[in-house]
């Protein structure tokens, strides 16, 4: 009646390097990137980097990195270990499918749609 329905999200398919570079860039700038949980070939995947434990100052030495249930004390191991059927994230050729981001407790709590605003700006046209 007042047109009410809910706005379908559109996918939003990004380059995995692009990801991995915005995840180097912000740990560089003492900061963690975020939580994301993507679809590539039809398997869902968790990675990111985030401040282990969660209440300590957001800065380099606190700063972990995240890939399915494996975690990583600094983003050359991350790098090097994040991969999916024995390819590097940073070198998958097609593109994969953000479906969340800002992941925190399984909520996403960033407000825009997919959660992080520089994800969307590098998406595929």
């Amino acid at each position: 009646m007042f047109g009410l329905k809910k706005k379908e999200q559109k996918p939003l398919w990004i380059k995995a390097k692009d990801i991995m570079e915005l995840i180097r860039s912000d740990y560089d700038a003492d900061l963690s990137f975020t939580l994301i949980e993507f679809h590539y070939q039809g398997e869902a995947y968790l990675m990111g980097s985030c401040v282990i434990p969660p209440d300590a100052e957001e800065r380099k030495e606190n700063i972990s990195f995240v890939f399915q249930d494996q975690i990583f004390q600094n983003f050359d191991a991350f790098q090097a270990n994040a991969c999916i059927n024995g390819i590097r994230i940073s070198e998958l050729e097609e593109p994969v499918e953000v479906v969340r981001a800002g992941i925190i407790g399984n909520d996403t709590i960033l407000k825009t749609p997919w959660g992080e605003t520089r994800l969307a700006k590098l998406a595929l046209k």
